[in-house]
């Protein structure tokens, strides 16, 4: 368990991380706007975060994929329902859903490394805790 604890602050630290430089190049701005359910740009980056960790845990447990694969998962299937419909729908600008997948998928390969990395997990197979 304690393994798989610091695993999961390991990729929520990554994720903070990137939500924060994100935040500071002001990319968000390239897609659209919505109201701030927590008021602070941190306090909110930090619960993304750990919600993110958490489930991403869950998912390597319950899927027995590597951390690299399950992480590529998520990013790929936010890139589908979020840029890619949001191209075909005319809701999100191309170079706001370019720049948002090149993130995306930056982002989901550095976590999973991260959280292989922390965890002692192997590319080839899960860990056993």
């Amino acid at each position: 368990m304690a393994d798989r604890m610091k695993g999961i602050l390991a990729y929520s630290t990554i994720v903070f991380i990137f939500l924060l430089v994100w935040y500071t190049l002001d990319i968000s701005n390239l897609m659209g706007n919505g109201p701030d359910l927590i008021a602070s740009p941190t306090l909110s980056f930090v619960a993304i975060a750990m919600v993110t960790g958490f489930f991403f845990d869950f998912l390597v447990e319950y899927t027995g994929l590597t951390a690299v694969k399950t992480a590529m998962t998520m990013g790929a299937v936010r890139i589908l329902f979020y840029d890619i419909f949001g191209i075909m729908s005319g809701s999100q600008d191309i170079t706001g859903a370019v720049v948002d997948i090149l993130f995306t998928l930056i982002l989901s390969y550095v976590a999973g490394k991260t959280y292989e990395k922390v965890t002692g997990q192997t590319s080839a197979s899960t860990f056993t805790a």
